[in-house]
């Protein structure tokens, strides 16, 4: 099976690292050509000129999802540069790390404001030119967390499962106009995100980062952490014509931690 994205333009939320920056590579590897968005240029740059290295094609929008009309701003400079959009990718996030007693409202808010909030306001902007195509495919970068709960990161799975109704409700609404909306729920990813948060828990319980991680793996029935172009394959997957069917799904990708 040969997925095929020529063609087709990809619009990529964090797309500076991580799981973003894998989507962003393996979009491009597929034929797309990729907007790539996110706060650090740098970053952006860097993935820019990893793809045109590689023959492919991407433009970078340095952006704060969190500003006022970032979601709209974006979309028009995604068309600007490409007549349309064809994929958006909200994988974008932020989270915090906090005992819920002591979680200060700034940073639950900061957390929302990104995770689900900035993933409405640019699903809205970029459902736009989809609807006039009649063909269009939305993949939210959701999380497991949002699934089962998780302990003193309550602000992170709260905002993820938000942001599972509101990919199942979208389903709902666009089904007949030939675009699909589904989320992907990753766990304990090796990215510097997972690292960082990982670091922030360890130091809550008294423990190194390393030691606390150790203590994940080896909870996990595959006894390592997911990579992050296993996220992005499913991702590619999804926005390919062999996907056309599925809609309204959170597809989970994290090492049998949760069977359903």
């Amino acid at each position: 099976m040969k997925i095929d994205l020529h063609g087709k333009v990809v619009l990529v939320t964090g797309s500076g690292r991580g799981i973003g920056r894998e989507i962003a590579l393996m979009s491009a590897e597929a034929g797309a050509a990729v907007v790539l968005a996110a706060r650090s240029k740098p970053q952006l740059d860097e993935v820019h000129s990893a793809i045109q290295s590689s023959g492919g094609t991407a433009h970078v929008v340095p952006i704060d999802l969190r500003e006022p009309h970032a979601a709209a701003e974006l979309v028009k400079a995604a068309v600007e540069r490409f007549a349309k959009v064809d994929v958006l990718v909200n994988n974008a996030g932020a989270t915090t790390i906090a005992n819920l007693v002591m979680q200060k409202e700034h940073d639950l808010r900061d957390v929302y404001e990104l995770n689900v909030f900035a993933l409405v306001q640019l699903t809205q902007a970029a459902l736009r030119p989809m609807i006039r195509a009649r063909w269009g495919r939305i993949i939210n970068i959701s999380s497991v967390s949002a699934k089962f709960g998780s302990a003193y990161n309550s602000a992170y799975a709260s905002s993820k499962a938000a942001v599972l109704g509101f990919t199942r409700s979208v389903a709902r609404e666009i089904a007949p106009l030939g675009i699909t909306s589904n989320a992907i729920c990753p766990w304990h990813v090796k990215t510097e995100f997972v690292d960082e948060a990982m670091g922030r828990r360890a130091r809550m319980f008294g423990k190194t980062a390393e030691s606390y991680l150790a203590e994940i793996v080896a909870a996990s029935p595959m006894k390592r952490l997911i990579d992050a172009r296993e996220v992005a394959g499913l991702a590619v997957y999804l926005m390919s014509d062999f996907a056309a069917g599925i809609t309204g799904q959170s597809l989970n990708v994290c090492g049998g931690t949760l069977m359903e």
